[in-house]
């Protein structure tokens, strides 16, 4: 069933909603780094912890670092309501109803009136086959308030918060008539009880009235609720006139999406009208502050419907005021939502002009004939004009995410952004970028000091933000410890659209942890199968990446020849993988290098989830289940291995000694000339067989062969047909033979 109102804007006002994007098919893809919104939880982002900023996150993330860079404060309650806003939009809260407020509310009423029956309140509402949020958390919020309020002042009149809850019961269920005070229960009471207990039966009456759908009689209740200066309800009244034209508006339209085209209904327009009225003069009133919030809110909603195209402009100035209580949040999302163009924002303030611009030029929308590369020219040099003038950091972040290695100033701006402190809103941005241009342009030494500055504590439980860190420092490292340390990232979420992706429960410190797409490439060619097996020692690594990275030591050992890692990888494996505990030990009980090495690679021959390479895509030995079959070979998925293609010499890393340079190089070309796996077995076991026909292995290494060639890397191999031949011809009364009756 559809969620009526989806996709509303002005956030939890009468509807909350649910991202139509979120909804798109969810491919299930890790993602690594978010590059359209900050990463979960939010609440680190809404809290200035801004992390490293992204270019096209959308506008309400961007228009909110912008805030938090020009220190324009945000308190606790602002806070709160962005990241409920945010969580919505990203499709992490669906449905219509209030499921964790309801909670609340049904406990508070089971503490104040435990003798009453329970009851079940009428959260979500249908209608036209859709359903909508027909009571608001902020109610059952505030209905458990005023419970545990109204215990405690009629603590000695019990029967006083019987009657409200049950009243309470009725506005919050299926439409009722709220039943009229007891007057017997008048007695004794003060004035001021006396008082109180008609405010209460008054506000629930026009609740009713306003969830029940009778909007004129429930905003005719609230008026006289606003004009009662003895109601504790009094400025919530006032604003619930406005919010009770609203949802008549809204109830009556004509048009099936509220996100659809302006409406021309006079009807739809002339309430909405009427309710922006109240609004104003709500927020003229000093005394109504505690309501500003929520009108504001409301009055985004109203006015997107009645003037979107300047509202958006006037957006741009209202989510830069401080003290805006919880429409902070609405209103960056209607401005997200909206959308903007900078050639309608005309005489806007400076703040808000200003805020329009540095939009553009960050997200790096392109005008009117212009060029991506002329956006990125425009960019770099009005943000490095503004940041000269105006000193405001939001300007020296986008002058350096515009910047490239030879831009024109980069090093003032690189002495400028090494000024300002990894703990400012901007200050992770700016150590990031500037680490990543000082590293292009060859000024390691500054790049490494620019990332040492950052504390790691500082960004742990930002995944993303760590991740983009981890990338840089991996390509400074200075140490093989480094580079192992650095060589892992932390998926952030699951890519569930182009824009969107499905959160994790776990937390950040829990989640799976993989390579980084750059750094298989990076470590494969440049590894001695000793030095992958430190890597799988590596304390940076999770159990899964440990146990592929041993057997890809082990077999890279096997292939290159290097019998002393081979020993140790042996043994190391034969502790942690009981299935193969035997033949693993068999290797080193072997006499000579050369059978340990047959040996292991008869092994190898039998294991398709094994390969000698640690490629891009990670292997079924990731997946951390103890009771894989090593022996299976699957189609569809990597059995083996593929040989490396011949290409350019790679780079050495700097810190190596010129003798592991040079042991890497000569490993790297035996695993290329030893070839793909399928005809690199059949090579080893018909050497073996024709040296040793003896051997009972020899036989068992040549149906091994031929077994491979069904899903091994390149089929139809002359080595492998010549595998086949051989076994039916020299073991054809073998066991080994009668389960190889065909070669691939």
């Amino acid at each position: 069933m559809k969620t009526f109102l989806s996709g509303l804007l002005g956030l939890a006002l009468l509807l909350p909603t649910s991202s139509a994007e979120a909804c798109a098919f969810d491919d299930g893809s890790p993602i690594f780094v978010h590059r359209t919104h900050p990463d979960r939880p939010f609440a680190a982002f809404a809290a200035g912890r801004l992390g490293v900023l992204r270019e096209k996150y959308r506008p309400m993330y961007l228009a909110y670092a912008f805030r938090s860079m020009m220190g324009v404060p945000t308190t606790a309650d602002e806070q709160r309501h962005l990241v409920d806003t945010w969580a919505r939009m990203q499709g992490d809260v669906s449905g219509a109803g209030a499921e964790e407020e309801l909670k609340r509310w049904l406990a508070a009423r089971t503490e104040v009136a435990p003798a009453l029956p329970a009851s079940s309140p009428l959260a979500v509402g249908e209608e036209d086959y859709s359903q909508y949020a027909r009571i608001q958390g902020d109610a059952f919020l505030k209905a458990a308030d005023t419970a545990r309020t109204l215990a405690r002042e009629w603590k000695a009149h019990p029967a006083l918060v019987e009657e409200w809850v049950r009243n309470q019961d009725v506005v919050f269920g299926p439409c009722a008539i709220v039943q009229e005070l007891d007057p017997k229960l008048d007695e004794g009471l003060k004035p001021a009880e006396k008082a109180r207990r008609k405010a209460e039966h008054d506000y629930q009456r026009a609740a009713s009235s306003f969830y029940c759908g009778a909007f004129e009689e429930a905003a005719a209740a609230f008026q006289d609720i606003a004009a009662s200066a003895d109601s504790p309800y009094q400025g919530l009244g006032a604003y619930l006139v406005a919010r009770s034209h609203v949802r008549q508006a809204l109830f009556s339209r004509k048009e099936t999406s509220f996100l659809a085209e302006t409406s021309t209904d006079p009807e739809f327009l002339t309430r909405l009208t009427k309710a922006d009225g109240v609004l104003d003069t709500v927020l003229a009133t000093p005394k109504l502050a505690p309501v500003h919030g929520p009108a504001r809110r409301l009055q985004s909603l109203v006015r997107v419907r009645l003037r979107p195209d300047t509202w958006s402009c006037e957006l741009l100035g209202r989510v830069l005021q401080p003290g805006t209580g919880s429409s902070l949040g609405a209103e960056l999302g209607d401005l997200d939502l909206l959308g903007w163009r900078a050639e309608r924002c005309t005489g806007l303030p400076a703040p808000a002009a200003e805020l329009g611009e540095w939009l553009r030029l960050t997200r790096g929308i392109t005008q009117l004939g212009q060029t991506e590369e002329d956006a990125l020219r425009e960019a770099y040099a009005t943000a490095m004009v503004r940041w000269k003038k105006t000193a405001h950091l939001p300007w020296l972040v986008t002058a350096l995410l515009k910047a490239r290695p030879d831009s024109a100033g980069l090093a003032a701006l690189l002495t400028d952004a090494a000024k300002v402190p990894p703990a400012s809103p901007a200050g992770v941005t700016l150590a990031y970028r500037s680490a990543h241009l000082l590293r292009e342009r060859g000024d390691t030494k500054a790049a490494q000091a620019r990332l040492a500055a950052v504390p790691l504590e500082l960004t742990r439980d930002q995944v993303s933000t760590d991740n983009l860190l981890r990338a840089e420092r991996f390509a400074l490292a200075r140490s093989w410890e480094e580079l192992f340390r650095d060589s892992t990232r932390r998926q952030a979420g699951l890519q569930s659209s182009e824009s969107f992706s499905d959160a994790l429960d776990s937390p950040p410190e829990a989640r799976p942890v993989s390579f980084g797409e750059e750094v298989l490439p990076v470590l494969e060619p440049r590894l001695t199968a000793r030095r992958m097996a430190q890597l799988a020692a590596s304390e940076a690594l999770s159990p899964a990446l440990r146990r592929w990275v041993s057997w890809t030591a082990f077999a890279r050992a096997t292939v290159v020849g290097d019998d002393e890692t081979l020993r140790a990888t042996a043994k190391a494996l034969a502790a942690m993988e009981p299935a193969a505990k035997a033949e693993l030990l068999v290797i080193d009980g072997r006499p000579t290098p050369e059978e340990r090495r047959f040996e292991a690679q008869v092994l190898l021959m039998g294991l398709p989830t094994v390969s000698a390479r640690l490629e891009p895509g990670g292997s079924r030995l990731t997946l951390e289940d103890p009771k894989l079959d090593l022996t299976q070979d699957m189609a569809g998925a990597r059995n083996w291995w593929c040989a490396p293609k011949p290409g350019e010499p790679m780079q050495p890393f700097a810190f190596a000694s010129e003798a592991e340079q040079k042991a890497a190089a000569a490993e790297w070309k035996a695993l290329i000339d030893a070839g793909d796996s399928v005809p690199y077995f059949a090579r080893v076991a018909l050497d073996w067989a024709k040296a040793h026909p003896e051997d009972p292995r020899s036989p068992k290494a040549l149906y091994r062969v031929v077994r491979a060639s069904r899903r091994g890397c390149r089929q139809g191999t002359a080595e492998a047909k010549e595998a086949f031949r051989y076994l039916h011809e020299h073991y054809k009364k073998s066991p080994w033979a009668k389960k190889a009756p065909r070669v691939y």
